[in-house]
């Protein structure tokens, strides 16, 4: 292969590695404090939990995907990203979860303001491959640690340490070939974009607020019968976000959103690398074919098909989250790009900030019966309730999509698409 082949390989393999830890990272803190025990109302939330390290973690990509200008920046933050997280994993500090954060935001934005140099569109999809398959993996990889770790000391996450390795290697690789060598592309609006990507982890901060104190109100009353429907506010918020954007940048949000409403449950190791495969699958044809309300037409059908969850016709659910769900996903953030990097940083975080479920169901232990109960499909007024937001958030973000790419089509290309 020529050099110049080799660079055009690396460039894509580097950002999704990168994508991949860093979202990985964020996704996997483990919480210093048990929420349910905290003494002091939750309040811990906002200085000493994973969640507001993640928030954290999400605005810094965000600032550095909006204000890094010249890709040697991008790799000064990188090579600092590299530096503190494994001390934010090995060293216990009363501010790791933080610098964790911190370490996986510089990565992430990074990366992000990266893929505005050239070859913007791979590159791009590149980083959604990257940040949705760690979503993925993160139930699999953690699986391997030590069970209930959030009530025993941390362990360090030893795969997260060995993919930091190899992604360091491939990053001086990357540099000593100039693979991204040009300027990433001007940002338009950037106090705007600056404002919405710090408003949407701050608020999915404050929303986790209530779901700690109805969590900890369990068997008092005060937790509407185990349920907590606040986080519905996160679909406003969302598209409320996109709209706020500049151009049609914020159509990647609505794509975030309508993964959001539909992405429920943990993998095992095989259904993750078949939904990995299927993502890949979606992204290609997405990238030949872009029809990203094809795309959310089927995310319909993935949240409707929760219907189906523990009944006889259970097949029907699993079979919709492990093909249907990353096949859709591929299709329609590949249809949607390029975009800005800021934009699509702002997408990529808003599963990870926003930590809060969109509709939620709880209690305090796992039931096991002493004899077998036969399954029948009745789904509760609850299983109905909850399927139908998510199927109407789903519907939210296509609405979204469609007006923003009907009434925005005359905006000015280099502020949105390439």
């Amino acid at each position: 292969m020529t050099s110049t082949a080799v660079r055009r390989v690396l460039g894509p393999v580097t950002i999704a590695l990168g994508a991949f830890v860093a979202a990985l990272a964020l996704t996997t803190m483990a919480s210093r404090y048990d929420a349910l025990y905290a003494d002091d109302a939750g309040l811990h939330l906002f200085y000493s939990s994973a969640t507001s390290a993640s928030a954290l973690g999400s605005i810094v990509a965000v600032i550095i995907a909006a204000t890094v200008g010249k890709p040697r920046n991008a790799f000064i933050a990188i090579g600092f990203g590299i530096v503190l997280l494994p001390v934010a994993i090995l060293v216990d500090t009363p501010v790791d979860l933080h610098l964790g954060g911190l370490a996986a935001g510089l990565i992430l934005g990074s990366c992000a303001a990266l893929t505005g140099t050239r070859d913007r569109r791979i590159l791009q999809c590149a980083l959604v491959i990257g940040v949705v398959s760690a979503f993925a993996a993160a139930g699999p990889l953690e699986s391997n640690r030590i069970r209930y770790s959030d009530y025993s000391a941390q362990t360090p996450q030893v795969y997260l340490l060995v993919l930091l390795g190899v992604y360091a290697a491939l990053f001086v690789l990357s540099g000593s070939m100039s693979t991204f060598d040009a300027s990433p592309a001007r940002t338009q609006g950037t106090s705007r974009v600056l404002l919405v990507g710090i408003v949407i982890p701050v608020a999915g901060l404050v929303l986790y607020l209530p779901f700690v104190r109805s969590v900890a109100s369990l068997g008092s009353g005060g937790a509407m019968q185990s349920r907590w429907l606040l986080g519905l506010a996160v679909v406003p918020l969302l598209v409320g976000a996109a709209f706020a954007l500049p151009a049609v940048s914020g159509t990647v949000v609505l794509a975030a959103l309508a993964y959001l409403a539909t992405a429920t449950g943990s993998f095992e190791t095989s259904t993750a690398i078949v939904f990995v495969a299927l993502l890949l699958a979606g992204t290609a044809v997405g990238w030949r074919w872009p029809f990203p309300l094809t795309g959310m037409g089927i995310l319909v059908v993935v949240a409707a098909a929760a219907l189906f969850a523990d009944t006889p016709l259970e097949m029907i659910d699993t079979i919709a989250k492990t093909v249907l769900l990353p096949f859709a996903t591929g299709l329609v953030f590949a249809s949607l790009v390029p975009t800005t990097s800021p934009a699509l940083t702002i997408a990529v975080t808003a599963p990870i900030a926003v930590s809060v479920p969109i509709v939620a169901e709880f209690g305090w232990t796992a039931y096991t019966p002493l004899t077998s109960i036969e399954r029948t499909f009745s789904p509760s007024a609850w299983e109905w309730t909850s399927t139908a937001v998510s199927v109407l958030s789903v519907l939210a973000a296509g609405i979204g999509l469609a007006v923003l790419q009907r009434h925005r089509i005359s905006e000015p290309q280099d502020s949105g698409r390439a």
